[in-house]
């Protein structure tokens, strides 16, 4: 997401949940030290909560080119305040989000997300279930990391697929 823009915000859900603090750990690794705190908002996965955050960003940033949305929801929900001010998605600013939601297609300008593997998701929560029953007291491995596809639609100006797994 990173086509020469300098500002880029975070729009992520809350802390206390995994993909919360996964999301905004993985943002602050990306960017390193061009990481700024104040471009960073913590709110509900909802797509009101996204709208709410956007405004927020633009008042404190009104100069902020990019935004990263750790849901397709908030997303969505951004896209509608930028709509409203008057932003141009993405003439004036990038907006991706995460899922690749069906309601992502469809939306005006159509929404560029991580598409996630959910059916691989789902078969590691099965294997790591069946070892808990099959093996009590074990050990199993905290953290792993699943495919992912960058689907590049308008909000960034393109809609070239590029795959990571």
């Amino acid at each position: 997401m990173d086509g020469g823009h300098r500002r880029i915000a975070l729009i992520t859900g809350p802390l206390d949940t995994p993909s919360g603090r996964f999301r905004l750990d993985g943002f602050r690794d990306e960017l390193g030290d061009r990481f700024d705190g104040d471009l960073v908002e913590v709110v509900p996965f909802t797509r009101e909560a996204g709208a709410e955050a956007m405004t927020r960003l633009l008042e404190r940033a009104p100069d902020v080119d990019a935004v990263f949305a750790a849901s397709d929801l908030l997303a969505v929900g951004a896209a509608q305040t930028l709509a409203a001010q008057g932003r141009r998605i993405p003439q004036d600013i990038a907006l991706a989000g995460i899922a690749d939601i069906p309601i992502t297609r469809y939306v005006t300008p159509a929404l560029t997300t991580v598409r996630v593997r959910i059916a691989d998701f789902g078969r590691l929560a099965l294997e790591r279930l069946a070892d808990v029953v099959e093996r009590p007291g074990q050990e199993t491995p905290s953290a792993d990391t699943l495919g992912f596809e960058i689907v590049v639609r308008d909000t960034c100006g393109g809609n070239k697929p590029e795959k990571n797994s």
